[in-house]
């Protein structure tokens, strides 16, 4: 946020004890915060503010693909309704048939979409808010979201951005990494309009910065206790504790997709997942045929 100096009202809020944002260091509002923006395919301005918001919107109903930019990467965003909109998403995308996750406006729709155990329920709505894996009901959203699996990844707003989108929208979103499958999630919207060419049809970005890359967490349930399948957002760099361990080891995973850990005395520093490619990665698999669901 030092790329946002406080405007004058910002800064007597930020300086007084008795206000609610005393001393609240992302402390901005429309003058001095940061700046929506709605780009087309070559980074042409569409739209700004809250305009660039409803254009997002408008562009998500018709079925277009929207690279939208989070706090810790770049989402790509279709209706989770509509089929033919999410195949032209895993086809763009390469990626045949892995699941996408979905972001849900609510509690309540999500509860109607899937069966939610109490422990699910509280994984949902805890502060690290991440994807967790529910059995799903019959219901409106798309079979080719995740085809041929009884679960759905599901999660809710936990960026300003998602809760306004998610807000004038009113349904669920696949939300997935703003990437071809297995490249690292974009963060950087000028890169994203060369990286996500020809996947994202509108960008949806804003002019904070992301420092670095971070993808949503995923967990699930088994036998009544939460059990993590990837630690990010939300978990990493939290430690865990362990006892018994010489301190300063570090471990490296493995060759494409990786977790760095560092032993302390006490516990294990893990960063979060982490994916890597290299540039030759993605001509073979733009070379490479596709089939979808």
């Amino acid at each position: 946020m030092r790329h946002f100096p406080m405007c004058p009202a910002c800064r007597v809020e930020y300086e007084d004890p008795l206000d609610r944002r005393f001393h609240a260091e992302p402390n901005a509002c429309p003058v001095c915060g940061p700046r929506l923006s709605l780009w087309d395919g070559k980074g042409a301005v569409l739209a700004q503010d809250h305009g660039a918001l409803l254009g997002a919107a408008e562009a998500i109903r018709a079925g277009k693909i929207v690279a939208a930019k989070g706090i810790g990467g770049i989402h790509l965003i279709v209706d989770a309704r509509n089929d033919e909109a999410v195949r032209r998403l895993r086809a763009r995308k390469r990626r045949a048939e892995k699941p996408f996750a979905v972001m849900f406006p609510s509690l309540a729709e999500i509860e109607r979409e899937c069966d939610v155990a109490p422990e699910e329920r509280s994984l949902l709505v805890g502060p690290a808010c991440p994807i967790v894996l529910l059995r799903r009901k019959p219901g409106s959203v798309a079979a080719c979201v995740a085809p041929d699996n009884p679960r759905l990844g599901v999660m809710l707003p936990y960026a300003p951005l998602h809760h306004l989108l998610l807000r004038e929208l009113g349904f669920a979103i696949v939300a997935t990494s703003g990437n071809l499958s297995d490249e690292p999630i974009a963060t950087d919207e000028a890169e994203a309009l060369v990286g996500l060419k020809g996947i994202a049809d509108l960008f949806l970005v804003h002019n904070r910065p992301i420092v670095r890359p971070i993808d949503d967490s995923v967990a699930r349930v088994i036998c009544g206790r939460d059990q993590l399948l990837r630690r990010a957002r939300g978990y990493a760099p939290a430690p865990i504790q362990m006892d018994g361990l010489a301190s300063g080891i570090l471990a490296l995973g493995g060759h494409l997709k990786t977790t760095v850990a560092v032993t302390l005395e006490d516990a294990v520093l893990l960063s979060q997942h982490l994916a890597i490619w290299k540039p030759s990665q993605r001509a073979r698999r733009m070379a490479a045929p596709l089939t979808t669901c």
